[in-house]
C-alpha cells in the first residue's frame, strides 16, 4: 500500500507530459522528391505549354495525364510521338466525364504521405471556385463529377482516400514541409462561409498535417474572383480570387518568395493594387516566428508587366454575357481592358527542373526581358541542383491560371 502513491504521481506524469505524436498524413513540400507530375489535357491551346513541359521534363519524373475520352488520347500520343516524347514517360488516365475545371491542381487530387512512407489522396470539399449559389449554372451531374473526381482517381490507384468537408483547392495552399501552412483569406473564407477561423485552422492541420498557419489577406489584382472580376473602372480579369501560387511561395522550410512590383510599375493602376496588398501581406510575413523563434527569409520577386488587351463586349462570347448581366453600366458593344492572371511565382519544381513563366518576346518592352533575367538569377540560386527552364505561360493565363495551376506533384513513396 505504501507504494500506491508514488505509483499514481509516476502514472499521473506521464499521461500528463507531452507527447509529440505524428500526424496521421501530411502535405510533402513540393521540393521533396516525385513519382511523377500530373495534368490534364484538353486539346485546345494551352496544351502547346505543357508539351513543352513535357519535351524539358527529367527522366525521373513521369508525366500523368488526365483526359476525358479516347478519341483525346489518340491525339495525344500521335503528337507526342511526333515530338519524340517516348511512351514510357507518361501515362493516361481516361476520366468518365469532362472536368468542369481542367485545373487538374485544384479540382484533382492533392497527394498526401502517410507516417509508414506511403501515400493517400486528400479529396476535399468543392464549389467550383467559390460559386456558392451555382450562377454559372454548371449541371448537377458535372458538379457531382468533379467533387469525387479526386476520390475515383485514388481507388484507380488503388490509394486510401482522406476526405474533408472543407473546400480546399491545390492552388490555395503551400507549405514549408517543416509544419507551416500559408492560406489566404480572401479564398479560404469566401469558399467556406459556414466556417470559423478557429474551425477552418483544425480542419486543415487535420487533413494536412501542419502545425502552424500563416494567414495572408489577399492576392494580386490580376488574379481578381472570376464571379467579380471588374479592378476597377473598365479594367476587367478572371481568375481564383487570391490563390497563394499566384504571388507567395516557400522554396524551403525558412525562404518565401512575395511578388513585388517594381517602383516603376506602380504608375499602372493594376500594379498599384497589387503593391498595396503585398505590401500588407509583407508585414504579416514579417511578424510571423516559427516554432524556434525564428523569422522568414522573405525574398521579393518582380510582378510582369501587366498586358492590356483591349476588347468590345459581345453577347456571343460567355465571358461578356456573364460581365453585362453582373454589371448594369456594361452593355454590347462598349469597350473593355482585359487583362490575363501573370506571375512569376507560378511556377512548378520537379525533382530535376524549375518550370518557370517568362514573357519577353520579340516586340515586347525591355522591362519584360530584364525582369524575365533577375526572375531567373533569382531561382537559379535558389535551385543549384536543378535546372531552371522558363516556358512562356500566356495561353495558360489566358485561361485564368499558370503552369502551376495545370500541374500537380505526386509524391514519391518512402520505403
Amino acid at each position: 500500500m505504501r507504494y500506491r502513491p508514488l505509483l499514481f504521481v509516476v502514472l499521473f506524469a506521464a499521461c500528463s507530459s507531452p507527447r509529440k505524436e505524428a500526424p496521421e498524413h501530411t502535405l510533402p513540400p513540393e521540393w521533396a522528391p516525385h513519382e511523377a507530375v500530373w495534368f490534364t489535357y484538353t486539346g485546345i491551346a494551352i496544351d502547346t505549354v505543357l508539351d513543352r513541359m513535357l519535351m524539358e521534363l527529367d527522366t525521373t519524373t513521369l508525366a500523368v495525364c488526365v483526359i476525358d475520352g479516347d478519341s483525346i488520347a489518340q491525339r495525344i500520343r500521335a503528337r507526342w510521338d511526333s515530338l519524340g516524347i517516348a511512351p514510357d514517360r507518361y501515362r493516361v488516365e481516361i476520366a468518365v466525364d469532362s472536368l468542369l475545371s481542367p485545373v487538374v491542381r485544384d479540382a484533382g487530387p492533392i497527394f498526401l504521405r502517410k507516417p509508414d512512407g506511403t501515400l493517400a489522396v486528400l479529396d476535399a470539399d468543392w464549389n467550383y471556385y467559390g460559386d456558392l449559389d451555382n450562377l454559372v449554372g454548371s449541371p448537377d451531374h458535372l458538379l457531382a463529377f468533379e467533387d469525387s473526381f479526386p476520390t475515383m482517381l485514388a481507388r484507380r490507384m488503388g490509394l486510401p482516400v482522406v476526405h474533408s468537408d472543407l473546400v480546399i483547392e491545390g492552388g490555395a495552399v503551400e507549405v514549408n514541409g517543416a509544419g507551416v501552412l500559408l492560406q489566404v483569406e480572401a479564398v479560404t473564407m469566401q469558399r467556406n462561409p459556414g466556417w470559423s477561423r478557429d474551425s477552418m485552422e483544425h480542419e486543415l492541420k487535420r487533413v494536412l498535417g501542419v502545425r502552424d498557419i500563416i494567414w495572408l489577406k489577399e492576392g494580386p489584382a490580376d488574379d481578381m474572383w472570376y464571379l467579380e472580376p471588374r479592378i476597377h473602372g473598365n479594367v476587367f480579369n478572371q481568375g481564383t480570387g487570391g490563390h497563394v501560387d499566384e504571388f507567395c511561395r516557400f522554396v524551403n522550410d525558412s525562404t518565401v518568395l512575395l511578388a513585388w512590383p517594381d517602383e516603376a510599375d506602380l504608375t499602372d493602376s493594376v500594379q498599384l493594387i497589387t503593391g498595396q496588398r503585398m505590401d500588407v501581406n509583407l508585414r504579416i510575413l514579417e511578424r510571423f516566428r516559427d516554432r524556434e523563434g525564428r523569422a522568414l527569409n522573405i525574398i521579393k520577386v518582380p510582378t510582369p508587366d501587366t498586358e492590356f488587351h483591349d476588347h468590345v463586349l459581345t453577347s456571343r462570347r460567355s465571358y461578356d454575357r456573364m460581365l453585362m448581366m453582373r454589371y448594369e453600366d456594361l452593355h454590347e458593344g462598349d469597350s473593355i481592358r482585359y487583362i490575363p492572371a501573370a506571375s512569376y511565382l507560378n511556377f512548378l519544381i520537379t525533382n530535376g527542373r524549375v518550370f518557370a513563366p517568362a514573357y519577353w518576346h520579340e516586340g515586347k518592352p525591355s522591362s519584360m526581358k530584364e525582369k524575365d533575367a533577375r526572375v531567373l538569377e533569382v531561382l537559379n540560386k535558389l535551385f543549384p541542383d536543378r535546372s531552371v527552364v522558363q516556358v512562356d505561360p500566356r495561353a495558360i493565363n489566358w485561361r485564368g491560371g499558370g503552369v502551376h495551376c495545370w500541374t500537380q506533384q505526386q509524391p514519391l513513396v518512402k520505403e
